[in-house]
C-alpha cells in the first residue's frame, strides 16, 4: 500500500519578506501567564512532521511555503531597543518554526539573531530538530551557559522517524550534534515531544531512546504526548490507515475521543494515560542521572520537578503535556 502524502514531495519554495515586528511574548497553551519571549525568523517549515501545531487553517502552506523573514536582524534590534534590555530576560527560538531548518544553511538569519542577543548579554534557549546548527557550533559554545540548546526528538528508530518526520535528519545526526555541544560546555537538552499512542509510546521504545539520549550526554529531557487537532488528527489517520497501523488508530480514538477533554482547539488524551507515560519517561531519565523537564534560563536550573508537580495527586493545574509541548 502506497504511502500517504499529506504533503507535495517538492522542496517547498522559499520567499524573502519583510517583517514589521518579531519579538513578543509567548505563554502555554490555554494559559494567559507569559513565560518570556520568543520569535520565528521564518514562517513555515521544510520538516514536514504530520503533528505540527503550527498547520492552522490560517497557515495552509505551511509545509509548502517557507517565508524567509529578511529583515528579521534588525527588527529585532530594533524591538529589543523598544523594550529596553531589562524588560526582556531571555528569549525562546522559536515557538512555531525550526529555526535551524535547512534554509538557515543559506540565509543565516539565527546566526545574525542570536549574535545580538549575545552582544546584549540576553540568555536564549533554542529548540530545533535539526543537525544544521552543528554549523554554529563555535558561536553557541562561545556563551557559556548563558545558552541552551533543546533537540527534539521523538524517536530513534529511523523508520517509525521517517514516517512521521520526513524531512528530518537522522535520529544518530541528532545524537552526534548532542555529544558535540555537550563536550563543548553548551547547557544540551531533549525534548520528546509528541510521544504518539500506539505510535511512539511502546516502553521498550522509549527506554532505548532515553538511553541513547543519556549516552550522548544530554542534561536533561522533557516530554509531552500528543495533542490532537481536527487537521493534525485528519493527517495522522490518513498516515496511520495507509500503513496498515489499524492498532494505533484504534488506540488514538480510545484515549483521545471516548470522553473528549477539549483545551481551545485540542482533543487531550485520558490523563491515567498521559500520568502514566509521563511518569515512566521521567522514571527513566532519573534512573540515568538526567534532571527531568525544562530548564529555568533564569536561574540556570532545570525545574525537573515541573512536570511532576503538575500531575501530582490532587493537583489542580493543567495537563503536563500542555506545558511541554507549548514550543511547537
Amino acid at each position: 500500500m502506497a504511502r500517504y502524502r499529506w504533503w507535495s514531495a517538492e522542496v517547498p519554495e522559499s520567499v524573502k519578506k519583510p517583517c514589521r515586528t518579531l519579538l513578543h511574548r509567548f505563554a502555554e497553551a490555554g494559559s494567559s501567564e507569559y513565560y518570556g519571549f520568543t520569535f520565528n525568523p521564518y514562517k513555515g517549515c521544510a520538516h514536514r512532521c504530520v503533528y505540527c501545531y503550527a498547520t492552522y487553517e490560517w497557515t495552509p502552506e505551511f509545509y509548502d511555503k517557507v517565508i524567509v523573514k529578511s529583515n528579521a536582524p534588525d527588527v529585532l534590534s530594533a524591538d529589543l531597543a523598544r523594550l529596553g534590555r531589562r524588560a526582556v530576560e531571555e528569549v525562546f527560538m522559536a515557538s512555531a518554526t525550526d529555526c535551524y531548518q535547512p534554509l538557515e544553511g543559506r540565509y543565516g538569519i539565527t546566526r545574525r539573531c542570536v549574535e545580538i542577543l549575545q552582544r546584549l548579554g540576553i540568555p536564549y534557549t533554542i529548540i530545533t530538530k535539526s543537525s544544521t546548527i552543528i554549523r554554529d557550533l563555535e558561536l553557541h559554545a562561545r556563551y557559556g551557559e548563558r545558552c541552551t540548546i533543546v533537540w527534539s526528538l521523538t524517536t530513534i528508530d529511523a523508520r517509525v522517524k521517517r514516517l512521521i518526520e520526513p524531512n528530518t535528519p537522522h535520529p544518530e545526526s541528532i545524537l552526534y550534534a548532542i555529544r558535540l555541544f555537550r563536550r563543548r560546555g553548551v547547557r544540551v537538552g531533549v525534548n520528546i515531544d509528541p510521544i504518539i499512542p500506539g505510535v511512539t509510546d511502546e516502553p521498550e521504545m522509549l527506554e532505548k531512546l532515553v538511553e541513547a539520549i543519556a549516552g550522548a550526554g544530554a542534561d536533561y529531557v522533557s516530554a509531552g504526548v500528543l495533542k490532537l487537532r481536527d487537521d493534525i488528527w485528519d493527517r495522522l489517520r490518513g498516515l496511520l490507515e495507509s500503513g496498515g497501523m489499524l492498532e494505533a488508530i484504534a488506540k488514538i480514538r480510545q484515549l483521545y475521543f471516548t470522553k473528549p477533554i477539549r483545551q481551545a482547539y485540542y482533543y487531550l488524551p485520558d490523563q491515567e494515560y498521559t500520568r502514566a507515560v509521563l511518569h515512566f519517561v521521567e522514571r527513566l531519565v532519573r534512573s540515568r542521572g538526567m534532571l527531568y523537564g525544562f530548564p529555568d534560563m533564569e536561574e540556570h536550573q532545570p525545574c525537573y520537578a515541573r512536570a511532576s508537580e503538575l500531575y501530582s495527586e490532587g493537583s489542580a493545574k493543567k495537563p503536563a503535556q500542555v506545558v511541554l509541548t507549548v514550543f511547537y
